[in-house]
């Protein structure tokens, strides 16, 4: 068919994914897993020109310019990153990932207690808290948290046959591929041990009582429950 000979139907599809792509980015959130949030505006810019872009090669679709083997070649390096994003997922980073970078027990930020004291939910005697948010309470307001009923989710670090396991959050502020680790150790209970078998990577949500000593935190488990890896399981 002569319309499959026409290089601008390249040009025009190859557009059309990249600004369908960058607007899921941008629409779903899955942008922060790439780039920081402070570029977001860059993205939608970049999109818009894309766009206009992709008008002008729409008017050219009138003309008949026929594709050669350079084109195809050309092509091929422009849908590959497309291709590559669609057949790898990004997702959570494992345990090896933790170790490797060190888990941080310490978080600090005054901002994040200012919003959270507006926006905190609740699930019946609980507060639901993020990793983050607890460890913000217990390096700047220890005595708001200490004792404090509150559930937490994240991913499992145990060793051997411990009573103790590290739930763990990556936290990112630039991209993925700086991610730090944040971890808050869970001491639970013997019947508690006996009730689920905890296997590292597994997601788990945490209902207990903080405990701090000595500036450090711990979660007295009372329930701890498997459960989904969230559609986006990085912290901000």
């Amino acid at each position: 068919m002569k319309v499959l000979k026409n290089r601008d139907i390249y040009n025009f599809l190859i557009l059309l994914s990249y600004i369908l792509f960058f607007l899921f980015l941008s629409f779903s959130g899955h942008y922060r897993i790439f780039v920081k949030k402070f570029y977001f505006p860059y993205i939608l810019i970049g999109t818009l020109i894309l766009f206009s872009i992709l008008l002008v090669t729409l008017k050219r679709l009138k003309t008949f310019r026929e594709i050669s083997v350079s084109d195809i070649s050309s092509f091929i390096v422009f849908i590959f990153p497309l291709i590559l994003v669609s057949l790898v997922r990004p997702t959570n980073l494992p345990i090896y990932a933790a170790l490797k970078r060190g888990i941080q027990t310490e978080f600090i930020s005054e901002n994040i207690l200012k919003s959270l004291r507006e926006k905190i939910e609740t699930e019946g005697i609980y507060k639901k808290l993020n990793i983050k948010q607890l460890l913000a309470f217990t390096k700047s307001k220890p005595d708001e948290i200490n004792g404090k009923d509150v559930i937490v989710e994240g991913m499992v670090f145990k060793e051997d046959k411990n009573k103790e396991f590290t739930l763990i959050r990556f936290l990112i502020t630039c991209c993925a591929a700086d991610a730090t680790p944040l971890g808050v150790t869970v001491e639970y209970k013997e019947e508690e041990q006996k009730k689920i078998d905890l296997k590292n990577e597994e997601w788990v949500k945490v209902k207990g009582k903080v405990k701090i000593e000595n500036n450090k935190i711990k979660i007295i488990a009372e329930e701890i429950e498997k459960t989904i890896v969230p559609s986006d399981p990085y912290l901000y």
